[in-house]
């Protein structure tokens, strides 16, 4: 994660440097859509879930936001969900909220029974999406055959600029020292991509696949209005995944410096890993609809969870760190250890998003028995249960343990009582708490994983009151029925 880059896009964002922003699109009676809204925190924003989930459909609703500044190339929701034999698109409402300076402007298109309606007056921008026909190969499009077999010359050229050839180049891994489309003799209409290397220049016809879509896309985006609103299905395809990253990263520098927000699909977690929290939408199935979830992480979002495990309570936490120190409660008795099996503990992410997904499993809205448990230091805990303690769970065991005089961890970790004391306590002078597991690891050649676990499982002996583990039993059986 270029995470310069991304500070320096929150703080512009946020000081209102981004003078066309779509805030928000909802869609009702369209695809297994009943009401649901999503809003846009962050310049670029990633859409994930499942296939089936809507991503596609959503995508294409944010298309119709706005009027096309060129009015040829404006797109309309009756392009995008047509009447067929096997389909009746009606009872539909597209509701968007769009910025434009300082004016808000908030509207519905809708289509009662036959046709669409639309408002008086839409914001005027430019509109591009890309879907995933972008990767379909160049002799495999309508009219380039033809191209390849009886081309005799070039009529023109027009060269890539070298700053978004260097981008294409820092992309794909390899050093273009020319990007350029031509139009051939054959057919004018038709342009073909070029791409010199050191062995010499290689058309699209030849070229590999993620080649060949990156090509295409640099060249559309360098072209690209300030201001313009830009939407990409599956941004992945075709690319490894240190091109993925790095394709991420030139989008973010793009949005900066021109002024454009761009909105993503993907199944990837290195796209995802590339981008933060408030960047991160997840819409996840369940039996009333669709489920909106904001900021989770990248492993739980591409996670299938009824995938060859089938636990019978799944039990979202913050993070690995949370996990292990709820099992390790859990373990420490033979009561509360035959639990185990029948549970799956996923870090979610920070606390707002265990907090989205004990309200959805309270409400039902899940399609699997679920129960959520925040961190002791979260004030606010409604729908869920909470681990030990009133800070985070590093902050608990440490000091807890601190308190008793660090009971037998020096024969634990197979260091010396001063040595391993010494190092335990100088990392609580660390203002993040997060790094004390990684500081003393480093000092006795473990991992930070091992470290935590083995100062969790000491705690669960020394400190754990037998109150507080029955408290977290009981719901995580009461969740069970």
């Amino acid at each position: 994660m270029d995470q310069q880059e991304i500070d320096k896009i929150r703080q512009q964002h946020l000081a209102g440097q981004w003078p066309k922003f779509l805030e928000s699109v909802a869609i009702d009676g369209l695809r297994g859509w009943r009401g649901q809204s999503i809003r846009f925190g962050f310049p670029v924003t990633a859409i994930v879930g499942e296939n089936g989930t809507g991503k596609s459909t959503f995508l294409k609703a944010t298309a119709c936001a706005y009027e096309n500044e060129t009015e040829k190339r404006t797109y309309y929701p009756s392009s995008f969900f047509i009447d067929t034999y096997w389909d009746s698109i009606t009872g539909v409402t597209l509701s968007y909220t769009t910025r434009q300076g300082n004016q808000v402007n908030s509207f519905s298109i809708k289509k009662p029974t036959k046709r669409w309606g639309f408002p008086e007056k839409r914001f005027k921008r430019h509109v591009f999406i890309f879907d995933i026909s972008r990767t379909l190969p160049l002799d495999a499009s309508a009219g380039y055959a033809k191209i390849a077999r009886v081309a005799a010359s070039e009529i023109s050229t027009d060269e890539i600029l070298p700053e978004y050839r260097e981008h294409l180049s820092y992309i794909l891994g390899r050093d273009y020292t020319m990007a350029r489309f031509t139009v051939s003799d054959a057919d004018q209409k038709r342009e073909i991509g070029l791409l010199t290397r050191e062995f010499g220049e290689i058309s699209q016809f030849h070229q590999g696949a993620g080649e060949d879509t990156t090509l295409d896309l640099i060249r559309s985006l360098q072209a690209i209005p300030e201001t313009s609103l830009l939407i990409i299905d599956e941004v992945e395809a075709s690319l490894h995944p240190r091109a993925q990253r790095r394709l991420v990263r030139f989008l973010l520098w793009l949005s900066r410096h021109k002024r454009i927000q761009i909105i993503l699909s993907t199944h990837s977690p290195y796209v995802l890993e590339e981008l933060p929290q408030e960047a991160r939408i997840m819409l996840l199935p369940g039996p009333s609809g669709t489920n909106v979830v904001y900021g989770a992480t990248p492993e739980f979002s591409l996670s299938r969870l009824d995938e060859n495990v089938h636990p019978e309570l799944h039990v979202f936490v913050e993070d690995r760190e949370s996990e292990v120190f709820l099992r390790e409660i859990l373990a420490s008795t033979s009561d509360s250890a035959e639990l185990l099996p029948r549970l799956s503990i996923v870090p979610v992410g920070p606390s707002n998003v265990v907090q989205i997904m004990g309200d959805l499993a309270q409400k039902s809205k899940l399609p699997y028995k679920s129960i959520a448990v925040l961190d002791g230091d979260v004030a606010d805990g409604r729908n869920c249960l909470k681990l030990p303690g009133n800070e985070a769970p590093e902050k608990v065991v440490f000091k807890d343990l601190k308190t008793l005089g660090w009971p037998d961890l020096p024969a634990r970790f197979g260091v010396g009582a001063g040595t391993l004391l010494t190092h335990l306590e100088d990392s609580m002078l660390e203002p993040k708490h997060h790094k004390w597991t990684s500081m003393v690891g480093d000092r006795v050649i473990k991992s930070a994983t091992s470290v935590w676990e083995i100062l969790v499982n000491q705690w669960c002996k020394s400190c754990l009151q037998d109150n507080i583990r029955e408290e977290l039993l009981r719901g995580i059986k009461e969740a069970l029925l």
